[in-house]
């Protein structure tokens, strides 16, 4: 069976949380403890952080929560189409 787009499943007129995940490939732990190579990749969770404030700003989303562990990361986020509704197409 084929898994619709979100943009059929999500009206962007509503106001839809959702629930985000994500896991590093080959199961490596890049963003914390490394057990193989003992190497502490903590400040890429100070980095992600960041990123994620400024982009929950610019893309008209609220960044609910979030968990960044050492092989993956959680996200709740909640669209925001009144907050982009204010927004003017001139720069």
């Amino acid at each position: 069976m084929v898994r619709m787009a979100r943009c059929e499943l999500v009206d962007p007129a509503d106001v839809a949380g959702c629930h985000l995940f994500s896991r590093v490939t080959r199961r490596c732990f890049l963003l914390g403890n490394d057990p193989v190579s003992g190497k502490n990749f903590d400040h890429r969770k100070v980095w992600i952080e960041g990123y994620l404030q400024q982009f929950a700003a610019s893309f008209g989303i609220d960044l609910i929560a979030f968990a960044i562990l050492s092989n993956h990361f959680h996200l709740i986020l909640r669209t925001r189409p009144d907050v982009v509704a204010t927004w003017s197409d001139i720069s």
